[in-house]
């Protein structure tokens, strides 16, 4: 029986959608410099004496995707959508500029379409006009339209893999250890969710880490006492040394969730 480890590297999410710091880095460089040519070839074909705009960097256009990745949460939250369809949509539009510019595809109506398509990847049916009029000034049409091209962005992967039940997992471990009280558990589990429920959409965590070692690394936010108790049990056949690894890793998905606390 394949281990959970290993079904999540036959997964989509982990072919497609892993990369290292560097890769990831290099493809939004390149993702910028391409749409830089294309437009300037289209600034200056229209009207060839005119200075081109400054444009933005790769700096800038990231944080303007980690700023709408934060509208599109808190629309998902005006309409009521489900935690799993919230979450889906916001790595849909980061997915989706990874390799698209801002420059050449506004965000503010893709983020609608990625809610609505986050709504169907998760098997959660509602009607096109029902959607779009919960929304001001704004179709079914509109919508629609750029669904095809979200689709060819996020190279047709619609699975989407979320730690949200590796936690809740991770909960039932913790009482059947019986090592805490259900009050500390209680509070570090309400606290990990809400956790994930901002801080790894609007960073590159699904990136880089597995939904394991981001729910570990929020429950470590959480309670660093639980986490420990958990490895301490996982690794006891296998020695430090190995601990140790998996440590170092969660902290640095820790560090990463840290920029981006579920308060803002």
């Amino acid at each position: 029986m394949a281990t959970e480890d290993a079904r999540y590297r036959q997964s989509s999410q982990y072919r497609l959608w892993s990369f290292t710091t560097g890769h990831l880095a290099s493809l939004r460089n390149e993702c910028n410099s391409l749409a830089q040519k294309a437009i300037s070839a289209r600034l200056q074909s229209a009207s060839p004496n005119d200075a081109l705009p400054e444009f933005l960097t790769p700096a800038e256009e990231l944080s303007l995707v980690t700023h709408y990745t934060v509208e599109l949460l808190r629309a998902a939250a005006f309409i009521e959508l489900p935690t799993e369809i919230r979450a889906t949509a916001a790595i849909f539009l980061r997915r989706f500029y990874v390799t698209n510019s801002i420059m050449t595809y506004p965000p503010t109506e893709l983020l609608k379409t990625c809610l609505f398509f986050g709504c169907k990847a998760e098997g959660h049916y509602m009607r096109l006009s029902k959607f779009a009029d919960k929304f001001p000034n704004t179709t079914g049409e509109e919508v629609l339209a750029a669904e095809y091209v979200l689709s060819q962005g996020i190279r047709f992967a619609f699975d989407v893999r979320h730690p949200f039940r590796a936690l809740e997992g991770a909960i039932m471990e913790l009482r059947r250890l019986g090592d805490f009280e259900n009050k500390r558990i209680d509070r570090a589990h309400g606290k990990a969710r809400e956790i994930l429920k901002f801080s790894p959409l609007v960073t590159d965590a699904y990136f880089h880490y597995t939904p394991s070692q981001i729910m570990l690394a929020a429950l470590a936010m959480a309670d660093e006492g639980l986490v420990d108790r958990m490895l301490r049990e996982a690794f006891a056949a296998q020695g430090d040394t190995a601990k140790e690894k998996c440590w170092d890793l969660i902290q640095a998905c820790r560090a990463m969730l840290e920029k981006e606390p579920p308060r803002r």
